[in-house]
């Protein structure tokens, strides 16, 4: 009978386990730009060449890539540093201890080299490890692991066989097996290279509401910056930080963050007599609120009190549609979905609460549709981790982004935005507009909203905004 066996050349498998290596740490690096976590640099192939001393030849090779956290890419100035290894089996099956002996050994000496340069107490507060592999562990060993981490006795079965061989190794470096394990986790089963490269393409097509080849662009623009930071040219340059990303992806980090609040200071504010019924009228009312009053009554200063009053009871963003007057301004373009909805987006990304939105080709049906997306993540979250209930929008003078769209024919946002909530609302997510009275209808459009008039100062307001500003 014939051997039907499929027999993998080692060149193969050596290139399939680099790009495995590389495709993880492309997801790895998108972090960066919206860190969930405090990841400051990536060290691809090597440790940091910020770093002024070594730890040694083991940990140049074992370190597959090493991550700081924190402020800075050396071992003093980081947070912490964790160093991974990766290793790829073609066909992968359930491996035992001996799978993990290289290294065990040098993730041993790499602790060893690092406390020749700092104390064991820097050391145990800031250096972790990380085994990353596609394929499986057997339970056993799993068992092993687990009791090496707790520190506990080794087992009586199988895994006690295990737990030696490891405990053996590190012993034989030169140090405590308990102390090296609890300070490293281990990652079977990852995905395999196809998964993997699915995976990664489809975080940046949900990153970008644009076509399908946008995404693949920034996809090959990300595999590029890791295959050159691992290759000869990143030899002396192997460091890759936020900046390196945004190129990679096309982008400068002010297209990310397009138009940031302009509020002018006004000082002290005075509480507004009206403020207790809107801060009620937003938690009660299933519509959209919209207050109106004309120039000069203080709408701006009032929304400013109403996000104040609410971070309590909402996860809040306010975006500011008058931007200081550079509404006007032909290389602002406030209004338009790809400012507007990129900024609102990208400041709850920025907070860990969805998926960012990155610029590119998107037409203002796919912006705000990946808008929704995320407004539908980020309300869903802010209710999961918080007693929160939800989150709320304010779009301060959306009547001054309707009339530079109408100025210039254009979309504007916030009409597109109110239409598509009236339209389908998003649970647990508020939207509150304001607006000059004779401009409203030009955003309400066909919209449903609950309109409230903000009254000017009463006596007793004005009698406490005086001493205010002769103050």
């Amino acid at each position: 009978m014939a051997d039907s066996t499929i027999r993998i050349d080692t060149v193969r498998a050596s290139r399939a386990g680099h790009t495995f290596h590389e495709r993880w740490t492309a997801r790895r690096i998108l972090q960066l730009v919206f860190p969930k976590d405090t990841l400051f640099a990536v060290a691809v192939e090597g440790i940091s060449p910020e770093e002024p001393s070594s730890p040694g030849k083991a940990a140049e090779e074992v370190a597959d890539l090493v991550l700081y956290y924190g402020k800075g890419a050396t071992f003093a100035s980081c947070d912490r540093l964790e160093t991974a290894q990766f290793k790829y089996q073609v066909d992968p099956a359930p491996e035992t201890a001996s799978y993990l002996k290289k290294t065990i050994e040098k993730f041993g000496d790499t602790l060893k080299g690092y406390e020749e340069q700092h104390s064991a107490s820097e050391v145990d507060a800031k250096l972790s490890f990380s085994f990353v592999t596609n394929t499986a562990f057997a339970e056993p060993l799993w068992k092993a692991i687990e009791a090496l981490k707790a520190g506990l006795d080794r087992p009586d079965d199988e895994a006690g066989r295990q737990f030696g061989y490891l405990d053996n190794l590190c012993r034989t470096t030169g140090v405590s097996s308990h102390r090296l394990f609890a300070m490293t986790e281990f990652r079977a089963s990852e995905q395999n290279l196809p998964a993997l490269s699915g995976a990664l393409k489809r975080t940046l097509t949900d990153w970008s509401a644009g076509s399908d080849s946008t995404a693949r662009a920034k996809l090959h623009g990300l595999k590029e910056l890791v295959i050159g930071k691992a290759g000869p040219s990143g030899q002396s340059n192997n460091l890759i930080k936020k900046e390196d990303v945004l190129d990679a992806l096309g982008c400068e980090p002010e297209d990310l963050f397009p138009a940031g609040t302009r509020f002018v200071p006004v000082g002290e504010v005075v509480e507004r007599s009206q403020l207790g019924t809107v801060v009620d009228l937003v938690k009660s009312s299933s519509l959209p609120l919209f207050i109106h009053a004309d120039g000069g009554v203080g709408k701006t200063v009032f929304i400013q009190s109403l996000a104040s009053s609410l971070v309590g009871d909402f996860e809040v963003v306010v975006f500011d549609c008058f931007g200081g007057g550079s509404y006007r301004s032909e290389d602002q373009a406030r209004h338009l979905p790809k400012v507007g909805l990129i900024q609102i987006v990208n400041e709850l990304a920025s907070r860990g609460l969805c998926d960012p939105l990155l610029p590119g080709d998107g037409d203002r049906i796919a912006l705000t549709k990946a808008a929704r997306k995320r407004l539908g993540q980020a309300a869903n979250a802010v209710k999961e981790q918080s007693a929160k209930g939800g989150l709320l929008l304010i779009l301060d003078a959306a009547d001054n982004a309707q009339l530079e769209a109408d100025n210039r024919k254009d979309d504007s946002f916030p009409k597109l935005l109110l239409a598509s909530l009236d339209s389908e609302p998003i649970d647990g997510v508020k939207l509150v507009l304001t607006a000059r009275p004779h401009r409203m209808a030009g955003v309400t459009g066909r919209s449903r909203v609950m309109p409230f008039e903000l009254v000017p100062f009463t006596d007793e307001e004005a009698r406490c905004l005086v001493p205010a500003f002769d103050g």
